[in-house]
């Protein structure tokens, strides 16, 4: 008897849901996340910025690297003949050093350089959601998807939308 009741309830529920209009009335959207952020114009200039505050280090870096090839190098090409095998010794020790300088400033460089860029997409990820949000409380989207959407048509995309504003800031 419970049985047979909830049966032809959730057949009285499926088709009340099923003949309303429900569906047709919501209005959604989408962006492409990727495409808005690879054409987004203050991404590109913080972009530039962070290449500009790293080039020093980056410099820095280089000019180590090129030294410690150099002795490298010069080791070879000297070592058992110029060189006595004190001498060997002593600029081996000193490009082992050289070696584990350029790790220990190339892993700082990395984590930094990493951070900032993260702090920076952060600050651009919000921006975008903002964006969102105002567009779709101005143009009352109940519903607003973005990358990973298996198809969107044209007529719900809304990614040239969110560029369009937000390069205009």
């Amino acid at each position: 008897m419970f049985k047979k009741s909830f049966v032809l309830l959730a057949v009285f529920v499926m088709s009340s849901v099923a003949s309303t209009p429900v569906f047709a009335e919501l209005k959604i959207g989408y962006f492409d996340n990727r495409e808005v952020l690879q054409n987004l114009p203050s991404l590109q200039k913080e972009t530039q910025k962070l290449q500009a505050e790293f080039a020093p280090k980056e410099k820095e870096m280089s000019d180590l690297a090129t030294k410690f090839n150099k002795l490298q190098e010069e080791i070879k090409k000297n070592q058992g003949t110029v060189y006595t095998p004190e001498q060997t010794q002593a600029k081996l020790l000193e490009l082992s050093s050289m070696r584990q300088q350029l790790e220990l400033k190339k892993g700082d460089y990395d984590r930094l350089r990493q951070a900032r860029n993260n702090q920076t997409l952060a600050k651009i990820q919000t921006q975008i959601q903002e964006e969102v949000a105002k567009i779709a409380k101005e143009e009352n989207y109940d519903l607003i998807l973005h990358t990973g959407v298996f198809l969107a048509s044209p007529k719900v995309d809304i990614t040239q939308k969110i560029l369009q504003r937000m390069s205009s800031k």
